[in-house]
């Protein structure tokens, strides 16, 4: 591969991945992927792996196999530095169980891509990092479920229901809320008659109505579906604190909680300020021009979670979701080779093909935009095959035709198709 252009690309989440899987199969770039994880994993199904209701052939995927499938190389570990002028990253790590750590290195680059993804902030409120669950990674995932089974066994043995109060009506706490209801019954005990009402879930949201930002339609169809699963719902709630069993608002009203979950919001990764000198938003994403280049250096490109992309004649960047990242990393996946040769790609133009949520047993639901047409409300069946299409478009995307398409033929016909209690990591 000497001679040929080098990027590198920090960050294997839904877009990073995608990106290399693409320049590297393509086989002009010399590609490296640089992540802290040794295996990738699709982020908004991050809630299932929580609640154990996990339904996929491809839960997981190691970088090290991805990269010698695809033609990237891949190497393990955290991003330190980005030195412009030298044109190189500074990476550290991993740590091993035994406490053995690789000294720092350095990787080389020609063309620089930061998609370090975002993190749910705490916005300074108290106890939230000593109490409460955030759902950025594998692991808060992994911690989550352990604490939910042991509460539940618990409460089952006990009578009294587990008190789970999430904080967040976005995406990940809609559909984490719903899919715990699903996974309650697998602590039933049918000797007993399936004794109900070991869970008590409360959503709890800031703003003074659910879901903010969203269609007015689909937030009176969530919040209607919500209520069926009989999970509680209250807005204006501005928590002001996090204890080891309750969370408290600004008015003065207690939640009594078992396990607390945060899902707040998004922002930029903290180590975007710290590894380059970029010009960052209020949120803490790096700000990026119309062919998602950075104001630092014209040969780092940022995109994703990482980036703040103000599309013209917009008022507000676009949203950091998996939808917006795969978009760009097509994007770049077809302009950087052009850039690299001198040549001038066109801007990245966001196209949104609308909001989708999965409810568990209370179905699927969304907004699809047709074209120039208004947002439709989607349910049933029709949205259950449109959630998925999203993991499997990604699939496709990081595997190529034929080993994506045998994954997804595999997903379709698991016999596994209800809540899935996974008792292990």
């Amino acid at each position: 591969m000497a001679g040929k252009p080098r990027v590198v690309i920090l960050g294997g989440g839904a877009g990073g991945s995608e990106l290399a899987s693409q320049l590297g199969s393509d086989g002009a770039c010399d590609v490296t992927l640089v992540d802290r994880q040794a295996a990738h994993l699709w982020k908004p199904r991050l809630h299932e792996f929580a609640a154990g209701t996990i339904d996929s052939t491809l839960s997981e995927l190691s970088y090290y196999m991805l990269g010698r499938m695809r033609g990237f190389r891949f190497e393990q570990g955290e991003v330190r530095r980005i030195d412009p002028a030298a044109k190189t990253v500074e990476l550290d790590g991993p740590d091993a169980p035994d406490g053995f750590r690789p000294g720092p290195r350095r990787i080389a680059y020609d063309t620089l891509v930061v998609a370090l993804g975002g993190v749910t902030p705490d916005f300074g409120t108290k106890g939230v990092a000593e109490h409460a669950v955030r759902l950025d990674e594998r692991q808060d995932a992994d911690r989550f479920r352990s604490r939910f089974v042991a509460a539940m066994i618990a409460a089952r043995e006990k009578g009294r229901p587990t008190r789970i109060v999430i904080v967040g009506s976005g995406a990940t706490g809609t559909e984490l809320a719903a899919h715990l209801r699903q996974v309650e019954q697998a602590f039933f005990q049918p000797q007993n008659g399936g004794k109900k009402g070991l869970l008590k879930i409360t959503l709890a949201e800031a703003a003074p109505q659910l879901m903010p930002g969203a269609d007015e339609t689909l937030r009176a169809d969530v919040k209607a579906r919500l209520h069926a699963l009989d999970i509680e719902t209250v807005t204006d709630a501005k928590i002001s604190e996090i204890t080891a069993d309750s969370v408290k608002s600004a008015d003065g009203t207690e939640y009594p909680a078992d396990i607390s979950v945060w899902a707040a919001g998004l922002v930029g990764n903290p180590c975007l300020k710290e590894i380059a000198d970029f010009e960052l938003d209020k949120k803490g994403r790096i700000v990026v021009d119309q062919h998602l280049r950075s104001s630092l250096d014209p040969n780092i490109f940022v995109f994703g979670d990482a980036a703040s992309f103000t599309p013209e004649g917009e008022d507000m960047p676009l949203p950091p979701t998996a939808q917006c990242a795969s978009q760009q990393a097509d994007y770049l996946a077809d302009a950087l080779p052009k850039i690299i040769r001198g040549d001038e790609p066109e801007p990245f133009v966001y196209d949104d093909k609308g909001r989708l949520l999965s409810l568990a047993r209370a179905g699927s639901v969304g907004m699809i935009g047709l074209g120039r047409k208004s947002d439709i409300l989607v349910k049933g069946q029709f949205a259950n095959a449109a959630y998925k299409s999203l993991q499997r478009r990604h699939q496709w995307t990081l595997l190529g035709p034929v080993r994506g398409g045998l994954a997804i033929f595999a997903d379709m016909i698991s016999p596994a198709k209800g809540a899935q209690l996974k008792l292990h990591g």
